[in-house]
């Protein structure tokens, strides 16, 4: 099952590292109410760091063609 989420959360152990994803109902400033975790992926540092290196490689093809993604949300708000 697929869900969409524009919120995540990455804690870990020595042994493993947990990556919380949710929805935000408020992505512009604080939010006033709780974000609900709806995925949760726990995986063994092994894992997450060949995860990190496709995710790095897929945003730099995204990037080459489309052009930078601007993370800040703030200076998104301000371009549209």
């Amino acid at each position: 099952m697929a869900c969409y989420a524009n919120f995540c959360r990455v804690t870990g152990t020595p042994e493993e590292l947990i990556i919380d994803f949710g929805l935000n109902p408020q992505p512009f400033g604080m939010p006033t109410e709780p974000i609900v975790v709806s995925q949760r992926i726990v995986a063994n540092l092994y894992t997450a760091k060949r995860l990190m290196h496709v995710l790095q490689m897929t945003v730099q093809r995204h990037e080459a063609t489309f052009g930078a993604l601007e993370t800040d949300v703030q200076k998104r708000a301000r371009r549209a």
